[in-house]
């Protein structure tokens, strides 16, 4: 049996690699927009981790305990990071959009010492910087950060917010873990931002819809549901700091996606970067397992 830190690490690990498909849908759905896309993939998604806990009798793990406020709150920072994070991609590029969002970790290591108690370490200290050198050199930020213009300008700052929004989501959810399971976090902060992008479910026509379903479909299993319970269990036996670096796996499995599902090149600085993250991953793994830490005050 796998200890409760590594059955941790490989579940954070597993739903970093199928958040990596998300960009490869957006490509592949057409002809609608990315709120209503959004919508759906919440909303087939919702579906999923619901047969999930039917399946598993765990529909008692969605009673509502203390600390409401702050579950309401998780929900609103993951719409917020989902909100901010698309308008990046769509005003600058998919390189730059997943580099702003992936200085998640940057935050998170600041701020976790403070808001969970957490203390920064060697290990984590050196595989942040391993891997955010790694993913600088898969996204090749130089060869794009040349456009000046306002909305150009706009994308950017959009991109660095929500990079902070989800280390936001990813300190909250280490904060809520002794009073909500992973899948419970995910389900109630699912239907959360279900509600937000509610007004978009209509924007999108019947024949449009029926063409993307199976594509959305998907979408709403496979990153979205599976991806979003593991994510979220795995969180609960590691430290936030190491969370969020191995997320870093994300825009790697995306690069290497993209290679085999849209036949796009890999260059051999993105492979260069792809082991650096990977050797992060591998000194955060070492590590001893982290204790409960106290609630905040």
């Amino acid at each position: 049996m796998f200890s409760s830190s590594l059955k941790g690490y490989l579940q954070v690990a597993t739903a970093s690699i199928l958040f990596g498909l998300i960009g490869i849908f957006i490509t592949l759905i057409t002809r609608m927009p990315l709120p209503s896309i959004i919508f759906y993939r919440l909303l087939i998604g919702l579906g999923g981790i619901i047969l999930f806990l039917v399946c598993c009798s765990k529909l008692n793990e969605l009673r509502l305990n203390k600390k409401k406020p702050y579950l309401f709150l998780l929900g609103l920072f993951q719409a917020t990071t989902m909100l901010f994070y698309f308008f990046s991609v769509k005003n600058t590029t998919v390189s730059i959009a997943v580099l702003l969002l992936y200085t998640a970790p940057i935050y998170v290591t600041i701020l976790s010492p403070l808001l969970l108690k957490e203390s920064i370490t060697g290990h984590s200290l050196s595989a942040l910087i391993l891997s955010i050198i790694g993913v600088i050199l898969i996204v090749r930020p130089g060869i794009v950060f040349q456009d000046t213009d306002s909305i150009y300008i706009l994308g950017l700052g959009a991109g660095l917010i929500s990079g902070m929004f989800y280390a936001c989501v990813i300190i909250l959810s280490r904060y809520l873990r002794d009073s909500y399971t992973g899948t419970a976090q995910a389900t109630w902060g699912t239907m959360i931002i279900l509600v937000i992008f509610l007004p978009y479910s209509t924007s999108v026509s019947y024949e449009v819809l029926l063409d993307n379903l199976h594509l959305l479909i998907l979408l709403g299993l496979l990153p979205t549901a599976v991806g979003s319970i593991l994510f979220l269990n795995g969180i609960m036996h590691i430290k936030a700091q190491n969370a969020s670096i191995i997320g870093l796996l994300e825009p790697v499995s995306a690069v290497i996606f993209a290679f085999i599902i849209l036949d796009q090149s890999i260059s051999m600085t993105t492979l260069i970067g792809g082991v650096l993250i990977l050797l992060s991953a591998l000194i955060l793994s070492m590590e001893r397992p982290v204790k409960d830490i106290q609630d905040m005050a």
